[in-house]
């Protein structure tokens, strides 16, 4: 018996995660339902360049979310 885990039209597997600057090192966190799964797995709070490129293989698209918006950057340059 075969099962195709490929989903075919607009509803492209996707995760979203975040990128945080944590004493000068990028990590990234999971920000959705998924990808928090994903580190569960991983038994993490973040995810791994490899473990993305692992889900990246599986068919899933990574969406960056940033979290800052535009009146935060400003206010940070300001002080």
């Amino acid at each position: 018996m075969k099962i195709n885990l490929n989903r075919k039209g607009n509803n492209k597997m996707k995760i979203q995660v975040t990128i945080k600057n944590v004493y000068g090192n990028e990590l990234i966190y999971p920000k959705c339902r998924i990808s928090k799964a994903f580190a569960d797995i991983a038994k993490t709070k973040t995810l791994s360049i490899e473990v993305l490129k692992t889900i990246a293989e599986m068919g899933y698209q990574v969406q960056v979310i940033n979290e800052k918006n535009i009146e935060e950057l400003l206010q940070c340059n300001l002080i």
